[in-house]
């Protein structure tokens, strides 16, 4: 679920409170929307949100409805939150509902904004584990995001420059991902993303490097490793998505990916990230056009 450029939440207080503090010691985090990271106190007994202006937690984005939801607190004191018979409905946890009460941690899906609840005695530290996690990890996938990946592929750029040590890159997209949204919807291709996440988690090595590029395209950083056995790795993770049973749907879903493995070896030339991942990608492509479902190096 990508956010569009024009999405924006605002929190429209309804009394003067004060900045940083929070008397319910609870409180929604931006993952996924503008501005990212930001937090939102629950200061009120009752907030609407929506993209009208009259709507205590407004949501400037299209697929929002004029009152969306309403954040309440029941009569044991926990915070709620209820769908106002909305257009595309109200989502927590993935899970579409009407009204339900919320968990510490729990995310809320509001039309292309994702926020999470956050509440309990550490708030304060747990909103700056979540930035951490923000500035470092994709919000869907929790693999390493692609800012943090540019940061350490360069650093290992460096490392194998200095040292002599060879490096591999490799570049992994879903096979015709697309025909999976527009068969099952974009709730169901998140859950494909999260699963070959997992997936690919599960078999790489503990000193590899694993990230999400952007859209179905994810990357893994093979620090001290040769061509050779970069290929090994990444023919072992093409069978394991290839045999794979997803549960999207009403029945078990095949997929498989297209993998371009780029290596520095004993290699005179300095290449920059961009270079070594144009490298990558080029055999990606090469891997698409002769058929899918295979790694090219």
């Amino acid at each position: 679920m990508t956010p569009t450029d024009g999405t924006t939440v605002t929190l429209i207080r309804k009394k003067k409170g004060t900045p940083g503090r929070s008397p319910g010691r609870a409180c929604l985090v931006i993952i996924h929307g503008r501005p990212l990271g930001h937090r939102l106190f629950l200061e009120e007994k009752d907030l609407t949100i929506g993209r009208s202006e009259t709507t205590q937690v407004r949501i400037e984005d299209q697929s929002i409805s004029r009152r969306h939801a309403r954040l309440f607190k029941n009569p044991a004191g926990r915070w709620c939150i209820k769908d106002l018979k909305s257009t595309n409905g109200t989502f927590v946890n993935g899970k579409q509902v009407e009204e339900t009460v919320l968990k510490d941690g729990d995310l809320i899906h509001i039309g292309n904004t994702v926020l999470k609840y956050l509440s309990g005695a550490n708030i304060e530290q747990r909103f700056y584990e979540e930035i951490y996690r923000l500035t470092h990890f994709d919000a869907l996938t929790q693999a390493f995001n692609q800012r943090f990946f540019l940061r350490t592929l360069e650093q290992e750029l460096n490392r194998c420059r200095r040292y002599r040590r060879p490096l591999s890159l490799a570049m992994i997209d879903l096979d015709r991902f697309k025909k999976v949204n527009d068969r099952f919807g974009h709730l169901a291709g998140d859950e494909v993303l999260k699963e070959t996440a997992g997936l690919i988690r599960r078999h790489t090595r503990n000193t590899d490097f694993f990230a999400r590029y952007g859209g179905e395209e994810f990357a893994l950083i093979f620090p001290e490793t040769d061509r050779n056995q970069a290929r090994l790795i990444c023919e072992k993770l093409r069978k394991v998505i290839e045999s794979h049973d997803y549960a999207v749907g009403d029945r078990p879903l095949r997929l498989t990916v297209s993998i371009g493995l780029a290596t520095v070896e004993d290699d005179t030339k300095d290449w920059t990230p961009g270079e070594f991942i144009a490298s990558a990608d080029a055999k990606l492509y090469e891997a698409k056009r002769n058929g899918r479902n295979r790694v090219c190096d």
